[in-house]
């Protein structure tokens, strides 16, 4: 389980290389300024809203209390984290879709040099890839009331942020392994069910996207890097545990 989570988290450095690999590039520049856009435009919107109020609470406050303004500023900043990693995340996912269907079919030709839905026309593919990232929207939110509601309750609650942590880590490798499974025709619970084999990869993998996505200007390039890290994994890890 220890390897299968270690090796899961090193498929992202695999997937830094692919995208700067030759032939490869040109799949990543939409989804990558798709995501630099929306990323900066939250940050930038975040930014313009919350500093007049940081600013007005600080007006009340004594000179000698000023460093409260650091730690309003890192609460801010966390809980937009969450948000974004909740809310923002799956949306801007949804956008890039079928851009991000394509670079993983690009990227797993690459690999394997054999040709990837070679007989399905372009439109079926973006049609299939934002049905897809739909259903998971569902999904997300479904188990994240559930996991809403375990956080209120006294006595079991103090469990809810490491719950937390393994539902997005979770979410995040079925979110990213969905586009080369996607391409291969599986449905949602196909996914689920060859993930659940290799938990351990998926988990690892999962958490490293978590981890990367909370460092600022490094979010701009998670999404290409998890694409082409999770199209490796299907290829080296996965493709063969389909059932």
């Amino acid at each position: 389980m220890i390897k299968d989570t270690a090796r899961g988290t090193a498929y992202l450095a695999k997937g830094l290389s692919l995208i700067q690999s030759k032939g490869i590039k040109r799949y990543v520049i939409i989804p990558l300024t798709l995501n630099i856009l929306l990323f900066g435009s939250l940050i930038g919107y975040g930014y313009a809203g919350f500093g007049p109020l940081v600013d007005k609470v600080m007006s009340y406050v004594p000179d000698w209390l000023g460093f409260l303004s650091g730690i309003l500023w890192l609460f801010i900043v966390l809980l937009t984290a969450i948000i974004v990693f909740f809310t923002f995340t799956p949306i801007a996912n949804i956008i890039a879709a079928p851009f991000n269907a394509i670079m993983a079919e690009k990227i797993e030709e690459k690999l394997t040099g054999r040709d990837v839905n070679a007989n399905v026309p372009l439109l079926k593919i973006i049609l299939d890839s934002i049905v897809s990232q739909i259903g998971k929207l569902g999904y997300i939110l479904a188990w994240s009331l559930v996991l809403f509601i375990i956080s209120v309750i006294p006595g079991i609650n103090f469990i809810a942020p490491f719950l937390w942590v393994l539902f997005g880590s979770w979410l995040l490798s079925l979110e990213y392994l969905d586009y080369p499974m996607g391409n291969h025709a599986l449905t949602f619970k196909q996914e689920k069910a060859t993930l659940k084999k290799r938990r351990g990869l998926a988990l690892g993998f999962g958490g490293g996207v978590m981890a990367l996505t909370t460092i600022p200007v490094v979010n701009f390039f998670v999404m290409p890097v998890a694409v082409a890290g999770a199209t490796a994994m299907w290829v080296e890890q996965l493709a063969d545990d389909v059932g």
